[in-house]
């Protein structure tokens, strides 16, 4: 990453309540399908390529996953972190290009995606607690005005995503 003294990280958390075994949520995380469900229109407004599926290549610790996007752009996930059916932790590594907002490049620009998370605990014998991290980062002169728009396309992004697995779950 360039000059990543230049940039502020932070990070958001969103979660959800899903009624489904906890190996279900587990596998719907790993081996995301959510090319048939409709986007959100802000992704649409502001150009952001809609998550078309991501696929296990290596399990584990150190493994990769790959997430493919409408753009034709991809994340090439480096396993973080892998407890099974409790935590799965890992970085985004978009390509180079991959731009969102029509100028943004998260691999390398302004704005950049670093590293998710899913932590998944067990609320009862039927319900499971789906918790999904992202930390990112804004480059310092931009912070002041790019945090609230991006803070909140970061929390519409998270609740696609975890509404999109619970639907898959429950199904």
């Amino acid at each position: 990453m360039k000059n990543a003294s230049r940039h502020i990280n932070q990070s958001i958390e969103s979660s959800i309540l899903i009624e489904a075994p906890i190996e279900v949520v587990w596998e719907n995380i790993t081996d995301v399908k959510i090319e048939e469900f409709s986007d959100p229109f802000l992704f649409k407004l502001l150009n952001i390529p809609k998550p078309l599926k991501a696929e296990i290549v290596v399990e584990g610790k150190g493994g990769k996953r790959i997430a493919y996007f409408s753009s034709g752009k991809k994340f090439n996930q480096e396993i973080l972190e892998w407890e099974l059916h409790k935590r799965y932790a890992f970085s985004f590594n978009p390509d180079k290009g991959f731009k969102v907002g029509y100028l943004l490049d998260i691999s390398d620009g302004v704005f950049q995606i670093k590293t998710g998370a899913y932590t998944l605990g067990q609320k009862n014998d039927s319900v499971v607690e789906l918790k999904l991290s992202t930390d990112f980062s804004l480059h310092r002169y931009v912070y002041p005005f790019f945090i609230i728009p991006v803070y909140i396309v970061l929390r519409v992004f998270q609740r696609y995503l975890l509404t999109s697995i619970r639907k898959n779950s429950v199904q």
